[in-house]
């Protein structure tokens, strides 16, 4: 898998599903807010072990548990500890109306290396979006994206551990096409990169391979 990395010019986005939930006891979280279950430990441990050596420049997640936790395991792997930066904006879709995922304190329970993203995307002190429509988890997706695509540029790789659906968002908004002109399947732990070149055009590559 180190071979895809090699620098070609593009800007490097991998998107990674989060490891298996358990939605039986969420604590003190919302119902949607599932943990990782004892199979979704073992596959984010394995997918540590798989990016280990893969240089990454920035680390996104979630502020679901799941997701955090997922890429919380590729982190503790890495000699320097990265920061995770936490965005509400990429909740998984359907989450509960106005439940915006964990606070940063109770993530750094899981990984003391996390902050909230500076940017609240939407230009509003307070996260005001919704994750139920098609319409608002399309202006989730791109309003990511646009905020990546102008934070970092070509050379450069980052990580992003999200959710089944707004994966699909994600992944399609990169890209620059619809989510619904094209779907994608997302196993756990599953690893999805595009690679967006500076004269305009975009690669997709599955990154599941352990070659």
């Amino acid at each position: 898998m180190k071979r895809v990395f090699e620098d070609n010019g593009s800007l490097k986005l991998i998107f990674i599903r989060h490891g298996k939930p358990d939605y039986n006891d969420c604590g003190d979280r919302d119902i949607s807010d599932g943990d990782l279950d004892a199979t979704g430990i073992a596959q984010c441990e394995a997918l540590g072990q798989r990016f280990k050596e893969i240089p990454v420049d920035a680390y996104f997640s979630s502020s679901l548990l799941r997701a955090f936790r997922t890429a919380a395991a590729i982190c503790k792997e890495k000699p320097d500890q990265p920061t995770i930066e936490i965005c509400p904006e990429i909740m998984e879709c359907g989450t509960t109306r106005g439940y915006y995922g964990c606070s940063e304190e109770y993530l750094q329970r899981y990984y003391p290396n996390a902050k909230l993203c500076d940017t609240k995307m939407f230009g509003t002190e307070e996260y005001e979006f919704g994750c139920a429509t098609n319409e608002e988890n399309q202006l989730r997706a791109e309003k990511f994206v646009a905020y990546l695509k102008d934070r970092f540029t070509c050379g450069q790789c980052v990580a992003v551990a999200a959710h089944y659906a707004i994966c699909e968002y994600l992944v399609a908004a990169a890209l620059g096409i619809k989510e619904r002109d094209f779907h994608f399947a997302f196993t756990y732990t599953s690893a999805t990169m595009v690679e967006i070149f500076p004269e305009g055009y975009s690669l997709l590559r599955c990154l599941n391979a352990m070659d």
